[in-house]
C-alpha cells in the first residue's frame, strides 16, 4: 500500500493536538470544495423544500467578482398561502389522470422565485450567476435573459425542450453543466434523487 505523504508540520506537533484535528484534512490529497460546489450544494439542499410531488428543484443566484457572493435563492412549488399539493392533490391530476401541458400546475419555478426572492435587481450587477438543480426550461429562461443572468450552471438534465439551451446562448447566457468530484460524492453519500427516479425503479 503507497505511504501517504505528510504534511511538513505535522511530524513536530504534538500528537494530542493532531489528533484533535479533522483528520481528513490532514491528508495532503484533501482539497476544499470550490464556491461552485457549494452553490450547487445550497440549491439541493433548498429544492428538499419544493412542495411539488415530481419534481425537486432548487436554484440560488450570485455574482462573481474575485469570488462569488451569495443573493438569493429559490425552490419550486405552490404560491404563498395556496394549497399545499400533497394534503389537495396535484392540480395536474384530472379524474386520476396526469394532464400535462395544459396550464393546471400551481407551481412556480425554482428559477423564477430566486429572482423574486433576490433583494436587489440581479441586472444591476455586472457579472450573475444561477445554479439550478434541473436545466431551465424556456418559461424561465425567458426572465433569466430579461434579468441580466450571464451564466447558468445545472446539475441534472430531464426532459426540457431541446432548443432552451440554443436561446439563452444566443441571447448571450453561457449555459454550462456543472458536476466536480466532491459533488458527485457527495451527491452519492446523500442520495439524491430530484425527479424521483429510484422509486420507480423496476
Amino acid at each position: 500500500m503507497e505511504k501517504k505523504e505528510t504534511l511538513a508540520w505535522l511530524p513536530e506537533t504534538d500528537p494530542a493536538v493532531s489528533r484533535r484535528m479533522f483528520q481528513y484534512k490532514l491528508d495532503r490529497s484533501y482539497t476544499r470544495p470550490s464556491q461552485l460546489d457549494i452553490e450547487a450544494q445550497k440549491a439541493i439542499v433548498i429544492s428538499k423544500r419544493s412542495t411539488c410531488l415530481f419534481y425537486e428543484v432548487g436554484a440560488t443566484l450570485f455574482y462573481m467578482k474575485s469570488g462569488i457572493y451569495h443573493l438569493s435563492d429559490g425552490y419550486n412549488g405552490a404560491s404563498r398561502g395556496d394549497v399545499d399539493p400533497r394534503i389537495e392533490g396535484c392540480a395536474r391530476i384530472v379524474g386520476g389522470k396526469l394532464e400535462e401541458g395544459k396550464g393546471l400546475c400551481r407551481g412556480s419555478h425554482a428559477e423564477l422565485n430566486a429572482i423574486g426572492n433576490c433583494p436587489v435587481d440581479p441586472a444591476t450587477y455586472e457579472n450573475v450567476g444561477m445554479m439550478v438543480t434541473l436545466h431551465p426550461c424556456y418559461g424561465c429562461a425567458k426572465q433569466i435573459v430579461n434579468r441580466g443572468i450571464k451564466t447558468v450552471y445545472y446539475i441534472w438534465e430531464y426532459g426540457r425542450e431541446d432548443f432552451v439551451t440554443d436561446y439563452l446562448t444566443r441571447l448571450g447566457v453561457d449555459v454550462k453543466k456543472y458536476s466536480s468530484t466532491f459533488l458527485r460524492r457527495w451527491i452519492e453519500r446523500n442520495g439524491y434523487d430530484p425527479i424521483g427516479l429510484r422509486h420507480q425503479e423496476p
